[in-house]
């Protein structure tokens, strides 16, 4: 590509970047954001906002407060599979304050409904892992081969929360235990029991072992104190979203060759965006430090094994699952959470304004 070419897309690029109030400081190389939280609710603005056009169609699928009886709220799952359900996971999206990404590669969506009501308490979703977490992979302790066979038995909660006014109530911690449920794993097993893995070429047995997901912002009041989520580390600092959340992609996708584009996509998961990223931001003459954003998140884990460490790291063939149980899950979640909290809680339910979840 010719320099003039290269000059114009740069310039672009640094355009995007400065409409969320970053920008490149090109004697240190850094990036510069004043604000990290309010750069992503501007870029969760720019990609989160596309399912309001469903607001007249589900807009009813929220519950009015004098509609909850928080003593009485029941959670049930479904699968998002039809296009119905679909509208209603994009309609639900819009409330989050950070860009919502789609996942990678395998993934399952869950809507979480209150059986006392049938309203929409909240949602979660599960999609390939990262290949190369260096936090994730420092704590299970395995090698680069023991990766390569059991990874797949682990899935990442790329979003898990709350809708409003659930969300006043604790309705994201009460999400979190959902992933416990035993039907999630179940749905996991029946989804990809014949599936052949791309990575390995391999049917392998379709146990999910292991989930992990990172908070917002540092550490979060989500997972904080809660049944089996545990605080590992935090990560770096490093992320895409700024770049790719607003439209910068197409923008660096021109300037990497086709046959080197094509041939990272094969089954490379998110590890593969870092790698056409970084390819695409040297021939633009960025060094990677531009994804050093700062944007450290709390990484926690979900086993859902007594022997999810040995599992993960083929000393075992067999998981010993935790015997989690619905109906111990949800009571757990009223007696440690909601009954000291509760006249607070109700009024959250009185003086409630719908927010944006944070």
């Amino acid at each position: 590509m010719k320099s003039k070419q290269l000059k114009r897309i740069r310039g672009e690029l640094l355009a995007k970047l400065a409409e969320y109030s970053v920008e490149w400081d090109f004697d240190s190389k850094k990036l510069i954001v004043d604000d990290l939280k309010s750069m992503q609710k501007q870029l969760a603005q720019h990609t989160n906002l596309r399912g309001l056009k469903y607001e007249n169609k589900f807009q009813n699928y929220l519950a009015k407060p004098e509609e909850i009886d928080i003593l009485k709220i029941d959670p049930y799952l479904e699968i998002v599979k039809t296009t119905k359900q679909r509208q209603l996971w994009a309609y639900a999206t819009t409330f989050w304050s950070i860009p919502v990404t789609t996942g990678y590669g395998r993934r399952i969506r869950f809507l979480v409904f209150d059986s006392y009501n049938d309203k929409l308490i909240g949602i979660f979703g599960l999609s390939d892992p990262v290949i190369g977490l260096g936090i994730r992979d420092r704590y299970i302790g395995w090698t680069k081969e023991q990766k390569l066979q059991r990874l797949y038995n682990c899935m990442t909660a790329y979003i898990l929360g709350a809708v409003p006014p659930y969300n006043l109530v604790l309705g994201s911690k009460l999400i979190a235990l959902c992933l416990m449920f035993p039907e999630v794993r179940e749905a996991f097993y029946y989804k990809y029991k014949d599936k052949v893995s791309l990575i390995s070429g391999k049917n392998k047995k379709a146990h999910l072992i292991y989930i992990d997901t990172l908070g917002a912002f540092g550490k979060s009041a989500i997972y904080t104190r809660l049944m089996n989520w545990k605080f590992i580390d935090y990560t770096k600092g490093q992320s895409h979203l700024h770049i790719t959340a607003n439209g910068s992609w197409e923008l660096i996708k021109q300037v990497v060759p086709d046959d080197i584009f094509d041939s990272y996509k094969f089954g490379q998961g998110p590890n593969w965006k870092m790698r056409i990223l970084k390819i695409g931001l040297r021939e633009l003459g960025f060094s990677e430090d531009i994804l050093s954003i700062g944007w450290q998140r709390g990484y926690y884990n979900c086993p859902l094994a007594n022997n999810g460490q040995e599992y993960l790291l083929g000393k075992s063939n067999k998981p010993k699952w935790k015997d989690f149980k619905k109906s111990e899950l949800v009571e757990y979640w009223k007696n440690k959470w909601i009954i000291p909290r509760l006249e607070k809680l109700e009024n959250n339910l009185d003086n409630f304004n719908i927010a944006i979840i944070k």
